[in-house]
Protein backbone atom coordinates (compact mmCIF):
# COMPACT_ATOMS: atom_id res chain seq x y z
CA UNK A 1 0.00 0.00 0.00
CA UNK A 2 1.36 3.22 -0.78
CA UNK A 3 -0.29 6.67 0.84
CA UNK A 4 0.96 9.63 -0.99
CA UNK A 5 0.01 13.58 -0.43
CA UNK A 6 -0.81 15.81 -2.81
CA UNK A 7 2.11 17.10 -4.84
CA UNK A 8 0.75 20.25 -5.04
CA UNK A 9 0.19 21.23 -1.37
CA UNK A 10 3.20 22.32 0.81
CA UNK A 11 2.83 21.07 4.04
CA UNK A 12 2.81 22.66 7.10
CA UNK A 13 4.59 20.18 9.31
CA UNK A 14 7.82 17.82 8.64
CA UNK A 15 7.06 15.27 6.48
CA UNK A 16 8.60 11.30 6.97
CA UNK A 17 8.25 8.68 4.31
CA UNK A 18 8.56 5.38 6.66
CA UNK A 19 9.14 2.58 4.66
CA UNK A 20 8.51 -0.68 6.55
CA UNK A 21 7.97 -4.16 5.02
CA UNK A 22 6.20 -5.42 8.27
CA UNK A 23 2.36 -3.77 8.36
CA UNK A 24 1.82 -3.61 12.26
CA UNK A 25 5.60 -2.19 13.03
CA UNK A 26 4.73 0.85 9.81
CA UNK A 27 1.04 1.88 11.12
CA UNK A 28 2.67 2.15 14.62
CA UNK A 29 5.50 4.16 13.67
CA UNK A 30 3.14 6.45 11.41
CA UNK A 31 0.53 6.67 14.61
CA UNK A 32 3.29 8.08 16.63
CA UNK A 33 5.07 10.12 14.23
CA UNK A 34 1.48 11.67 13.25
CA UNK A 35 0.87 12.32 17.29
CA UNK A 36 4.11 13.58 17.87
CA UNK A 37 3.52 16.38 14.78
CA UNK A 38 4.94 14.87 11.40
CA UNK A 39 2.74 14.21 8.22
CA UNK A 40 3.85 10.73 7.32
CA UNK A 41 3.67 8.96 4.26
CA UNK A 42 4.12 5.19 3.90
CA UNK A 43 5.40 2.81 1.68
CA UNK A 44 5.87 -0.91 1.95
CA UNK A 45 9.15 -1.26 0.14
CA UNK A 46 12.35 0.31 -1.12
CA UNK A 47 10.37 0.25 -4.95
CA UNK A 48 7.44 2.20 -3.55
CA UNK A 49 9.45 4.86 -1.79
CA UNK A 50 11.88 5.37 -4.91
CA UNK A 51 8.25 5.78 -6.81
CA UNK A 52 6.71 8.27 -4.26
CA UNK A 53 10.27 10.20 -4.29
CA UNK A 54 9.43 10.78 -8.10
CA UNK A 55 6.36 11.80 -7.64
CA UNK A 56 6.37 15.57 -9.06
CA UNK A 57 6.34 18.31 -6.01
CA UNK A 58 6.82 15.94 -3.45
CA UNK A 59 7.99 16.43 -0.46
CA UNK A 60 9.67 14.90 1.51
CA UNK A 61 11.74 16.10 4.71
CA UNK A 62 13.16 12.47 6.18
CA UNK A 63 12.65 8.82 5.02
CA UNK A 64 12.79 6.32 8.12
CA UNK A 65 13.25 2.76 7.14
CA UNK A 66 14.14 -0.78 7.79
CA UNK A 67 17.65 -1.95 6.21
CA UNK A 68 16.58 -5.28 5.39
CA UNK A 69 13.30 -5.20 3.23
CA UNK A 70 12.56 -8.16 0.65
CA UNK A 71 13.04 -7.42 -2.82
CA UNK A 72 15.65 -6.41 -5.16
CA UNK A 73 16.47 -2.96 -2.94
CA UNK A 74 17.09 -2.70 0.36
CA UNK A 75 16.76 -0.02 3.12
CA UNK A 76 21.05 0.53 2.14
CA UNK A 77 19.85 0.70 -1.61
CA UNK A 78 17.19 2.68 -1.01
CA UNK A 79 19.63 5.12 1.06
CA UNK A 80 22.23 5.69 -1.68
CA UNK A 81 18.90 6.20 -4.10
CA UNK A 82 18.04 9.05 -2.07
CA UNK A 83 21.77 10.61 -1.73
CA UNK A 84 22.02 10.51 -5.19
CA UNK A 85 19.02 11.60 -6.55
CA UNK A 86 17.42 13.63 -3.66
CA UNK A 87 20.40 14.56 -1.69
CA UNK A 88 18.23 17.19 0.55
CA UNK A 89 16.30 14.24 2.38
CA UNK A 90 17.93 13.30 5.58
CA UNK A 91 17.59 9.18 6.32
CA UNK A 92 17.65 7.38 8.97
CA UNK A 93 17.84 3.29 8.79
CA UNK A 94 16.90 1.36 11.34
CA UNK A 95 18.57 -2.43 12.12
CA UNK A 96 18.21 -5.00 14.33
CA UNK A 97 22.12 -5.81 14.29
CA UNK A 98 24.16 -3.22 16.05
CA UNK A 99 27.41 -4.21 13.87
CA UNK A 100 25.04 -3.76 11.03
CA UNK A 101 23.85 -0.19 12.09
CA UNK A 102 27.44 0.74 12.54
CA UNK A 103 28.56 -1.05 8.96
CA UNK A 104 25.31 0.23 7.26
CA UNK A 105 26.38 4.18 8.29
CA UNK A 106 29.91 3.56 7.24
CA UNK A 107 28.45 1.93 3.49
CA UNK A 108 25.94 4.66 2.26
CA UNK A 109 26.26 7.60 5.30
CA UNK A 110 22.43 7.03 6.42
CA UNK A 111 22.04 8.12 10.10
CA UNK A 112 21.38 4.91 11.79
CA UNK A 113 19.52 3.05 14.96
CA UNK A 114 19.61 -0.04 16.59
CA UNK A 115 16.36 -2.01 17.51
CA UNK A 116 14.46 -2.05 19.63
CA UNK A 117 14.22 1.69 20.25
CA UNK A 118 11.61 3.74 21.86
CA UNK A 119 9.47 5.91 20.19
CA UNK A 120 10.55 9.42 22.39
CA UNK A 121 14.26 8.92 20.67
CA UNK A 122 13.03 8.22 17.38
CA UNK A 123 11.28 11.37 17.49
CA UNK A 124 14.22 12.97 18.88
CA UNK A 125 16.68 11.33 16.15
CA UNK A 126 14.48 12.62 13.02
CA UNK A 127 14.33 15.98 14.60
CA UNK A 128 17.60 16.50 14.67
CA UNK A 129 18.58 14.64 11.61
CA UNK A 130 16.13 17.06 9.72
CA UNK A 131 17.74 20.14 11.07
CA UNK A 132 20.86 18.72 10.66
CA UNK A 133 20.11 18.18 6.60
CA UNK A 134 17.68 21.11 6.63
CA UNK A 135 18.49 24.24 8.96
CA UNK A 136 15.86 26.50 9.53
CA UNK A 137 16.15 29.70 8.16
CA UNK A 138 16.50 32.66 9.52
Amino acid sequence: MIKAIDGGVTPRKRVVLVVEDEPIIRFGLAVHLEESGFQVIEAESAPDAIAILQEPGCIVNLVFSDVRMPGAIDGIGLSRWIFENRPNIAVILASGEVGKATAVQDLCGAETMTKPFDYGSLTTRIHSAITKKQPPTS
